[in-house]
């Protein structure tokens, strides 16, 4: 379930303010009754005192009118509800209960003792006159008044905290509302441009990051457009460069085979008329123009194929790779001196089989052609390396030195003579090539005149890149 933001800043809102009307409810009452009773224990203790002092006077001086003044004074208070005057021996001396209210027994067994009681609070003392114990004093001081009072309270303590919460909660609406209202807008106009729209600005109000943010998000579409626009360009230009080449490769396809084959043609008949006498050194010649225009037509296949590499929309097939391997090592027919060896562990998964194939081929093909050894050597190996296969082809040929592991790679280039070795140039380019073109790796690990050993990367599972119909993206 998604929550907005508009709620979810509300709703923290709403609990901060809960929480902080709980906490008044709760603590401002209890407050000022811890307060108002401090405030009573205090004025008990004063009116005690006082009365102690009058009636220690009167009960030392043998003055009871001064006693029974004593008593009228401390019962000015509305609040004092008792007051019992009680010699040494337990007799009563004066007394005051208009209440008929009863003295808690636990009072009894006490000295200068406070207990409440039946909402009374009891304080019981010694009276003394000149340092001589006389008999004991009780007051009782009633809570009542102020349970009202706290009841009160407690009632303009809940309405005022009920109106905060409201008000509150309507301010944090309003707050919630002002916040999320900038990002509405931005969160409508990434949705409008989601499903396809182009012509959407956001006008954002408010002197804040959010403001700030809606700027540059206006900028940023404007840029996007201006992207765009360059890109149709840009794709428009190249697939005219594409159709360009596709022609081109037409041409070098028909018009400069067919030269090759007419020299070649022409090179047969030659040796057909002059027969057994055709010169040696005239031989020689013929031979090597047949190289070369067997070198050339290599070389103008290996362009068209390079050149096709990534334009075409291979699609991706059920692959065994030792079958693959197979197929390729009967092709090339190597010697009987030649021992190949490939994992048992060699996948099976669905993948581009032809571009695969075809790096397969150019790899091993490469192994057998630049080895000088008498008994050539080949390992085809392969591991699982985080979505990837990787594979290996090593052999023990003539090895490359450290500083051409890059160069080999660039099209056009062989580090052997091709009048020692026939090659174009041009396969370990495909080779690279068409790994990149699913996402992978290749390099070399190889030592002069010891062998070479390719490795490269090769995914698991084929990601086919979204295709954009151009005119759709122009319009």
């Amino acid at each position: 379930m998604t929550i907005s933001i508009r709620t979810k800043i509300a709703a923290a809102q709403m609990i901060l303010i809960v929480l902080v009307s709980v906490f008044i409810y709760s603590y401002y009452p209890e407050q000022q009754k811890k307060l108002a009773l401090q405030a009573i224990d205090g004025k008990i203790k004063g009116i005690s005192n006082m009365f102690s002092i009058g009636v220690g006077i009167g009960m030392g001086e043998t003055d009871f009118v001064a006693v029974t003044e004593a008593l009228n004074w401390a019962n000015s208070d509305s609040a004092v509800v008792y007051i019992s005057v009680a010699s040494e021996a337990k007799h009563s001396i004066a007394l005051y209960n208009p209440k008929g209210i009863n003295v808690p027994m636990t009072l009894e067994n006490q000295k200068n003792a406070f207990i409440e009681h039946n909402d009374v609070i009891f304080y019981k003392t010694n009276v003394t006159y000149q340092n001589l114990p006389f008999g004991v004093l009780v007051i009782g001081y009633s809570l009542k008044p102020l349970y009202a009072i706290l009841r009160t309270l407690k009632k303009t303590t809940l309405s005022f905290c009920l109106a905060f919460f409201t008000v509150g909660m309507l301010i944090s609406i309003l707050v919630a509302n002002r916040i999320t209202r900038n990002i509405t807008k931005l969160d409508n106009a990434v949705k409008a441009i989601a499903k396809g729209a182009e012509d959407v600005r956001v006008e954002v109000n408010g002197n804040d990051e959010i403001e700030a943010l809606g700027k540059a998000f206006n900028q940023m579409l404007d840029n996007l457009i201006a992207s765009k626009i360059a890109l149709v360009d840009y794709t428009t230009q190249l697939k005219k460069q594409n159709e360009e080449l596709n022609q081109f490769s037409y041409v070098v396809s028909h018009d400069l085979k067919a030269p090759l084959r007419a020299i070649f043609k022409l090179s047969e008949w030659i040796e057909e008329d002059l027969g057994t006498n055709l010169p040696d050194e005239l031989k020689k010649h013929i031979q090597t123009m047949k190289g070369r225009v067997f070198r050339m037509e290599s070389l103008i296949n290996g362009l068209l194929e390079y050149s096709k590499i990534g334009k075409q929309n291979l699609q991706t097939e059920k692959t065994d790779t030792n079958e693959v391997l197979q197929q390729i090592i009967e092709m090339l027919n190597p010697p009987a001196t030649t021992h190949i060896s490939i994992s048992p562990n060699m996948p099976v998964f669905k993948t581009k089989k032809i571009l695969l194939r075809q790096v397969f081929s150019h790899l091993v093909s490469n192994a057998l052609k630049y080895n000088d050894k008498n008994h050539r050597h080949l390992i085809i190996d392969v591991q699982e390396k985080n979505g990837f296969y990787q594979f290996s082809v090593s052999d023990n040929g003539i090895g490359i030195e450290s500083k051409y592991h890059e160069k080999v790679f660039t099209i056009f280039q062989t580090l052997a003579a091709r009048d020692k070795v026939e090659g174009t140039g041009i396969g370990l380019s495909i080779v690279k090539k068409s790994v990149e073109d699913v996402g992978g790796e290749i390099y070399i690990e190889s030592e002069l005149g010891v062998g070479s050993k390719f490795i490269f990367t090769w995914p698991k599972k084929i990601e086919h890149i979204k295709k954009y119909n151009i005119q759709k993206l122009a319009s």
